[in-house]
């Protein structure tokens, strides 16, 4: 059952509500799993095929947890301040942490390889 329709905006309190974790992180987590994504393009700009970790705790606690996960979660696109565009289902796929793999994933965003934790490939289900 899917709550969510693609290329429908919703606001993060109707993610949290729906989805639970943290209502501010981009990887929210419950029950010690990532149960949604909800990313801007200016840090995500391949998003939602690719997902990219800093190298903040949390931001590398929520990436180790969704690398190690299978099974699919929604994940929502910033349109405008808190308005998030449903883009389906997706599962992590491929997980990068090493720094030759994860550079090419820096460019074209405010994150320099050093800032860069892990990049987690993203397929549709």
């Amino acid at each position: 059952m899917d709550e969510f329709e693609v290329g429908k905006d919703y606001s993060r309190d109707y993610i949290h509500t729906v989805c639970g974790g943290n209502k501010q992180a981009f990887l929210p987590t419950r029950h010690g799993k990532v149960v949604a994504a909800c990313l801007r393009m200016d840090l995500n700009p391949q998003a939602p095929d690719v997902i990219l970790c800093n190298s903040a705790a949390a931001a590398r606690a929520a990436g180790r947890t969704l690398s190690r996960q299978t099974h699919p979660i929604p994940v929502f696109i910033r349109a405008e301040t808190d308005r998030f565009r449903y883009v389906g289902q997706y599962a992590p796929d491929q997980s990068l942490t090493a720094p030759l793999e994860t550079a090419p994933y820096a460019r074209n965003t405010s994150f320099t390889v050093g800032q860069l934790s892990r990049v987690i490939k993203m397929k549709r289900c």
